[in-house]
């Protein structure tokens, strides 16, 4: 007698069985963008709770900082790729996508400031009580983030749209750039004001607003060609992704 034996796999039901019922996820590196953006997002939140000291910069050190070295932020490592992943999603994508992203990535950052808040309430084991002390800051971080993120970045998505309407497939590293500018401007000084204003003196906070912003400014207008690069690659990949030349699809209408 001839047997045969087939393999089973949880897609794939054994002979006689009815195929199980699933949703169809459309082909897109939307969701892998999205899940960067909301990661990156959180992390910069922790770890801006954390100021230190920075390179000692001839002349701009001796006027802002007496001579000593400049003060960051731990969010200015990964902070700054928030907003080019946000460009990313603009230009790519349309403004409902990245306002979705947006919107999520606020929700997040509500929901790690109330975690943290119910952590930092909580009666700790002997040997934990320093986590006390270093949630005890983050909630303040945490929304001052909150505010500066939700209108620094949704300035920075409407300019790219709206400068995008105007130029089409043109100069899209100069619509980057002067979204940047906008949208982080406005971030750093909203997320200054409300994380640190009384906790530190008014020349301080002047230097360190100003030190924030210009150093994620440059950093993100240094890194514009690999930006515009992965834009590119991804208007190539994005099968209904069209060109302003080319006929809208109604999906793609819809995204603007």
């Amino acid at each position: 007698m001839n047997t045969t034996t087939e393999s089973q796999t949880p897609d794939r039901p054994a002979s006689g069985q009815g195929a199980p019922a699933y949703a169809e996820v459309p082909h897109s590196h939307y969701d892998l963008f999205v899940g960067v953006f909301v990661a990156l997002l959180l992390l910069s939140g922790i770890t801006a709770a954390k100021l230190f000291e920075g390179p000692v910069v001839p002349l701009v050190s001796d006027i802002f900082y007496g001579g000593g070295p400049l003060i960051f932020d731990g969010g200015a490592f990964l902070f700054p790729f928030v907003y080019i992943i946000g460009d990313i999603l603009a230009e790519v994508y349309g403004w409902r996508r990245a306002r979705r992203a947006i919107v999520l990535g606020f929700a997040m950052l509500g929901l790690a400031a109330v975690t943290y808040q119910v952590v930092a309430l909580t009666t700790p084991v002997e040997g934990f009580e320093v986590w006390d002390q270093a949630l005890a800051p983050v909630l303040r971080i945490t929304l001052a983030g909150l505010a500066a993120f939700l209108v620094g970045s949704l300035l920075n998505a409407t300019i790219v749209v709206r400068m995008k309407r105007r130029m089409r497939e043109r100069n899209v590293a100069l619509r980057l750039i002067l979204s940047t500018i906008v949208g982080q401007f406005v971030d750093t000084l909203i997320f200054c004001t409300i994380a640190f204003a009384g906790t530190i003196g008014l020349l301080e906070f002047v230097n360190y607003t100003v030190t924030g912003f210009v150093y994620k400014t440059l950093l993100e207008i240094l890194l514009v060609p690999v930006t515009v690069a992965i834009i590119a690659w991804l208007k190539r990949r994005e099968p209904t992704y069209r060109r302003a030349d080319e006929p809208t699809s109604p999906a793609a209408a819809r995204a603007a």
